[in-house]
């Protein structure tokens, strides 16, 4: 009885109710477009404004270091759709290679641009600590051996584009390379790592009676580190004793000779002399020296290498007693010495 009201009461009320007229439907549109102008508006017109403010940051940061406008549009096209401040690509090599890699595959004709930019941003080298991460970055005449058929023959780079990598061939192969073909190289960079990526032949051609092939670049580089720490390289006086134990009558009777310590590391260190007498590997040495405003005194270590230069010997020395607060005041100084590098490398000075 009363679902049956209820239902006889709503059709009595639609009897009496009607569409909204034309001129209340145009009305209630104009309005709705009225706010969303107010509210949309100045939310895209703040977003343009500051688009060009950055845009603007941008390209004068790119004038001070010296790059033409052209040059900075170009890096712009790119830079503008990171999802990060688009200055970091005049500071981040990584990501200034991965925009010009981006670059080479569009074909673009400003490709003739990116040597000009790379000099200019200082990019055109990279830091002896610093790992690689494109083969851009391999120094020409870097040797190393290409691999065909599981043969390793020595090799080197020859030349190098924007674009594509020369290797020249100095030994035999085991068979004639073709065009198309995949091929490995594998390299050393001194003090830094062990290397290796693999590329296209995209062409080849003789240098004299040597041939050289021609491989695309590429950003996937396989890298090993080659030591535990890094070693950094120094010019440190130092004093410094041989003996054949530490026990501490040893200790209480030595005589201490001079030299230089011409890399440090958390892990030891390397000490170049004038000495005499050749020393063995196994012995030990008692150093003495002076790292920034920290003394040591008595480190011990141990002689792992030794090589004897026409005008110095040279030791390989592990440290066997150093403190875990040692350890930390060698490892500060080598941030701080990579940070002054970097930072006088970035503006053209060239670091002591």
């Amino acid at each position: 009885m009363f679902n049956q009201l209820a239902w006889d009461t709503l059709v009595e009320a639609t009897r009496y109710w009607r569409g909204p007229s034309a001129e209340e439907v145009l009305l209630f549109f104009a309005v709705l477009t009225v706010i969303v102008v107010l509210i949309i508006t100045p939310y895209l017109w703040g977003r343009y404004k500051r688009f060009k403010e950055i845009e603007a940051l941008f390209f004068e940061r790119g004038r001070s270091l010296g790059l033409t406008r052209e040059e900075i549009a170009l890096l712009w096209r790119y830079a503008k759709d990171l999802p990060y401040d688009p200055q970091m690509v005049f500071e981040n090599k990584p990501l200034f290679e991965r925009i010009v890699t981006k670059i080479v595959k569009d074909k673009l004709g400003e490709v003739h641009l990116i040597p000009s930019i790379r000099a200019k941003l200082r990019f055109d080298t990279v830091p002896w600590f610093l790992p690689i991460t494109t083969t851009r970055d391999i120094d020409l005449y870097q040797t190393g051996k290409i691999v065909v058929d599981g043969v390793y023959v020595e090799a080197a780079v020859w030349d190098k584009t924007e674009t594509e990598l020369h290797i020249v061939v100095l030994g035999a192969l085991p068979r004639t390379v073709n065009v198309g073909e995949r091929v490995r190289f594998h390299f050393v960079r001194e003090n830094e790592g062990r290397y290796s990526f693999e590329s296209i032949v995209k062409d080849k051609y003789m240098e004299g009676d040597r041939l050289v092939i021609v491989l695309d670049h590429t950003d996937k580089l396989d890298r090993v580190q080659l030591r535990e720490s890094l070693r950094w390289k120094v010019n440190i006086p130092v004093e410094f004793a041989i003996v054949k134990d530490i026990t501490k009558e040893v200790v209480d009777d030595i005589r201490f000779l001079t030299g230089k310590i011409e890399d440090i590391s958390t892990k030891g260190v390397r000490i170049c002399s004038d000495m005499i007498e050749k020393p063995k590997e196994g012995h030990f040495v008692i150093m003495n020296f002076q790292l920034g405003d920290h003394r040591f005194e008595n480190m011990i270590g141990e002689i792992v290498n030794v090589r004897v230069l026409q005008a110095k010997t040279c030791m390989g020395i592990k440290f066997v007693k150093v403190s875990h607060q040692e350890e930390k005041i060698i490892d500060r100084f080598i941030i701080e010495e990579q940070r002054k590098f970097i930072k006088t490398y970035k503006i053209g000075e060239t670091p002591s």
